[in-house]
C-alpha cells in the first residue's frame, strides 16, 4: 500500500478549474491509496487552501489536505490558525522558491505559525533544492525552537542540497525527508546508507514528476519488504495518526 505524502493540484489558467480528476486518475493508475495534496495556484492563498479542503471533503478516503502558507503576507498567521482548525488539513507547506522569501528573515511570522502547528498537531513541509533561498539549513533555528513540530525537508534536499541535507536531517529527531524529485542516485544511496528508514516519507511531486518514475526509482535500491512498507506507508501513517485508516 502506498501513501503519497506530496502532490500538487494544477489549475487551468484560462478556465480556473482545478484538475482534481487528474489527481485521482493518476492515483488509480499507479496504485496510490492515499495522497496528500496542496496547490500553489489560485486567486489567493485563502482560496487555494479552501479548494484543497473542499477536495478532501469530496474524497475523504483518497485525499489528505496540506495548506500552503506564505510568511511574507500580512495575514499569514491568521491564515495558519484558520486552516489549522479544518479537519481536512494535516500539514502546512512553505515554498521559499515559489514565494521568494528567505526563511531566516520572517521570525515574527514563522515562530507564531509553528506554535500553531504544534498546538494542532500539524506537520510542516519545507521546500528545498533549487537556489539560495531553498537551503534546508535556513530553517534550522525554527527546527530547534519547535521540537514538538515535525518538519519534513522535501525532495531529499533537491538537486542543489542533496548531499548536505543528509547529515542535517540526521541531526534532529523532529526532521524527516520526503523522497520526490531527487534524481541523483548517488544521493539516494548515501541518504539511505546514513539514515534509518524511519526518516523517509514517499512522495511523488505529481504532476511535475511522473508518479510511476517516483515509485520505480526505489526498485533500484533493493529494499526489503519491511523497508518498503515503512517508506511507502507506515511512516506516514504514524506521523499523520492514520493507524485506524484502511491503508
Amino acid at each position: 500500500m502506498i501513501i503519497d505524502f506530496h502532490a500538487h493540484v494544477e489549475r487551468d489558467p484560462i478556465t480556473k478549474v482545478y484538475d482534481i480528476e487528474g489527481i485521482l486518475k493518476d492515483m488509480d493508475e499507479n496504485s496510490i491509496d492515499l495522497r496528500m495534496i496542496s496547490t500553489l495556484e489560485g486567486k489567493c492563498i485563502k482560496d487555494q487552501n479552501d479548494a484543497i479542503a473542499g477536495f478532501v471533503r469530496q474524497y475523504p478516503n483518497r485525499l489528505l489536505g496540506c495548506a500552503v502558507i506564505n510568511p511574507k503576507e500580512d495575514d499569514c498567521v491568521e491564515e495558519a490558525e484558520r486552516v489549522a482548525q479544518m479537519p481536512e488539513i494535516r500539514a502546512l507547506e512553505f515554498n521559499s522558491w515559489e514565494h521568494g522569501f528567505l526563511p531566516e528573515k520572517y521570525e515574527y511570522h514563522l515562530d507564531p505559525i509553528f506554535d500553531i502547528a504544534a498546538k494542532y498537531g500539524l506537520v510542516v513541509k519545507l521546500f528545498a533544492g533549487w537556489g539560495p533561498r531553498t537551503m534546508p539549513q535556513q530553517w534550522e533555528k525554527y527546527i530547534k525552537r519547535h521540537p514538538d513540530v515535525t518538519f519534513v525537508v522535501l525532495h531529499i534536499g533537491g538537486i542543489d542540497f542533496g548531499y548536505g541535507s543528509i547529515p542535517f536531517v540526521g541531526s534532529y529527531d523532529n526532521l524527516l525527508f520526503e523522497t520526490s524529485e531527487q534524481t541523483e542516485m548517488q544521493v539516494l544511496h548515501e541518504a539511505f546508507r546514513q539514515l534509518p528508514m524511519e526518516k523517509f516519507l514517499f512522495g511523488s511531486n505529481y504532476p511535475t514528476q511522473a508518479t510511476r518514475w517516483s515509485v520505480d526509482t526505489f526498485d533500484l535500491l533493493h529494499f526489503s519488504e519491511e523497508e518498503r512498507e515503512k517508506m511507502f506507508c507506515q511512516n506516514a501513517k504514524k506521523l499523520l495518526n492514520l493507524q485506524d485508516r484502511m491503508v
